[in-house]
C-alpha cells in the first residue's frame, strides 16, 4: 500500500462510505500491533488510491487498550453522483486486504483470495470484473461499408474492457482524440495528411465506435474515461506524443497531460476547454438538457444538423454505426451531465489542479476555434489563460463544432507546418 497526505481539499468535494468494519481488533493483538507498526500510529486515518483511482481511507480506533482496537474502511465517491462500479469497488477491498493480510503476520493471502472466490460463487458478492450483460460490443456487420475509412481496428484489453484504434504513418506518436458522440471515423480527413509527419493513433473512446460500451450509467465518470486514456498510452507505450483533442477528446486530454506531461511534445486543441465551473454558453445547456430527455441518441441526426458542410448520407449514416440501439447509447448520453458546470461539480477540483499544472509547463500548444461552433466558444478563453505563451488561436472560417468533419484536411495542413517548426 502506498498512503498518501489527506488531500483535506479534495475531501470537501467528496462523501465518505463505510465499507468495511472490524470492532474486535482487541482480541488478536498481533494483528492490531501489526496494523499499528504499518501505519506509524494507533488512532487515526491514512488515505490511499486504488488502481482505479479511487479514494479510500483506513481509520483506526483505540479505546485505551494499548493497541488499535476499530478498524474501518471508507470509499470517498462524488457528491450527488452514484457509487462507482461495485466489482472496481470489490477488486479495491480485495487489494486492501491482501495488502492486509500480508503484514497480519498469521492470515495466508492465499486464503483471502479462496474466500473471495467462494463468497462471489456462494453470493454473488467479491465481483472483481465485469458482470455478465454489463458491457455491450457493436457487431462488426455494423461497419461493413463504412466510407472513407480503410482503417483496420487494432485493440488492446483496459480493466477489462476492449478498446479499438486505429493506426497510421510512422515517427512520433500523433494521438487524436475524438469527443461526444463520434469515433475514429471524424479524423479521417485528417488521418492522411498527419500520417506524413508522424504515427497517426486514433482511438475509440471507451462507449464508442468499435470499442466496448458498458451500459450502466455509473461505469462513466470524467475521472474513468481520463483513466482509461492514461491506460491506452501505458499499453501502447506512447511518448513524445502531440495530442490532438476536440469536444471531449480535449477535457480528457488536457487532463492527461497534466497528469503524465512526460509523455507528451506538443499540444493541439480545437473546440474545447477545460471547465472548472462557469462560464457556460446557453447552447450547451440547451444541449445539456435535451441530451438528458433521451433514452436513444440519434447520432446521424445530430450530425446532419451540426455540419457547415455538406455530406453523403452514407458518410452521416457511418457516424450512426456503432449505435445500432438505446443501450449502446449510454456513454454517449452520459457525457453532457459529466461536463462540470458547477463548482461542486465532480471533475471540477480536478481540472483546477489541472490547470495549474499546465500553467507551468513549457510546451508548444496550437487552439484552433471554429467561427460557427457556438456550444464551446467560451473555451478558448479558457485556453488563452490556462496557455498564455500559445500562439494566438486560429480561427476556422465556415467551420461548426466538428472541425474535423467541416475543414479537416485545413486544420491538419496547418498541425503539419506548425509540427514543422515547434
Amino acid at each position: 500500500m502506498k498512503f498518501i497526505q489527506e488531500p483535506r481539499e479534495e475531501l470537501v468535494h467528496l462523501r465518505a462510505d463505510p465499507l468495511l468494519v472490524e470492532q474486535e481488533l482487541d482480541t488478536r493483538p498481533d494483528v492490531a500491533e501489526a496494523l499499528e507498526k504499518a501505519v506509524g500510529f494507533r488512532a487515526g486515518r491514512v488515505y490511499w488510491r486504488s488502481e482505479h483511482d479511487h479514494l479510500y481511507a483506513l481509520e483506526l480506533g483505540d479505546l485505551g487498550r494499548g493497541r488499535p482496537t476499530t478498524a474501518t474502511v471508507y470509499g470517498f465517491w462524488d457528491r450527488y453522483e452514484p457509487r462507482p462500479p461495485e466489482h472496481e469497488i470489490d477488486a479495491d477491498l480485495l487489494e486492501f486486504l491482501l495488502w492486509f493480510a500480508g503484514i497480519s503476520g498469521r492470515i495466508d493471502p492465499a486464503d483471502v483470495r479462496l474466500t473471495a472466490e467462494f463468497a462471489f460463487k456462494q453470493t454473488g458478492r467479491c465481483q472483481t470484473a465485469w458482470p455478465p450483460d454489463a458491457v455491450v460490443r457493436t457487431p462488426e456487420e455494423r461497419f461493413v461499408g463504412v466510407p472513407d475509412f480503410p482503417y483496420q481496428p487494432a485493440y488492446v484489453q483496459i480493466e477489462g474492457l476492449r478498446m479499438a484504434y486505429y493506426a497510421s504513418g510512422s515517427g512520433d506518436p500523433i494521438l487524436c482524440l475524438h469527443g461526444e458522440p463520434t469515433w475514429g471515423y471524424l479524423y479521417r480527413r485528417m488521418m492522411p495528411i498527419l500520417a506524413t509527419v508522424g504515427r497517426v493513433v486514433v482511438p475509440d473512446l471507451i462507449g464508442f465506435g468499435r470499442s466496448d460500451k458498458p451500459v450502466a450509467e455509473n461505469a462513466y465518470s470524467y475521472r474513468s474515461h481520463v483513466r482509461w486514456m492514461k491506460k491506452f498510452l501505458d499499453a501502447l507505450d506512447l511518448r513524445d506524443v502531440t495530442i490532438i483533442g476536440q469536444d471531449w477528446g480535449g477535457l480528457i486530454g488536457l487532463r492527461m497531460l497534466a497528469e503524465v506531461p512526460e509523455r507528451f511534445k506538443r499540444v493541439v486543441m480545437m473546440n474545447t476547454g477545460l471547465p472548472v465551473g462557469i462560464p457556460f454558453s446557453d447552447a450547451f445547456l440547451a444541449w445539456r438538457r435535451f441530451s438528458q430527455d433521451q433514452t436513444f441518441m440519434d447520432v446521424p441526426a445530430l450530425i446532419r444538423y451540426s455540419l457547415q458542410r455538406k455530406i453523403s448520407e452514407a458518410e452521416i449514416a457511418a457516424y450512426g454505426a456503432p449505435f445500432p440501439s438505446k443501450e449502446f447509447c449510454r456513454g454517449a448520453l452520459v457525457f453532457p451531465r459529466l461536463v462540470p458546470i458547477r463548482p461542486d461539480h465532480p471533475g471540477t477540483y480536478e481540472n483546477l489542479l489541472a490547470i495549474e499544472t499546465l500553467k507551468k509547463l513549457d510546451i508548444p500548444v496550437l487552439i484552433f476555434w471554429a467561427d460557427k461552433d457556438e456550444i464551446t466558444k467560451p473555451g478558448v478563453y479558457a485556453l488563452q489563460s490556462i496557455f498564455p505563451r500559445a500562439d494566438e488561436p486560429i480561427l476556422v472560417k465556415d467551420a461548426g463544432h466538428f472541425i474535423q468533419e467541416d475543414k479537416g484536411e485545413e486544420v491538419a495542413q496547418r498541425i503539419v507546418a506548425w509540427i514543422a517548426t515547434s
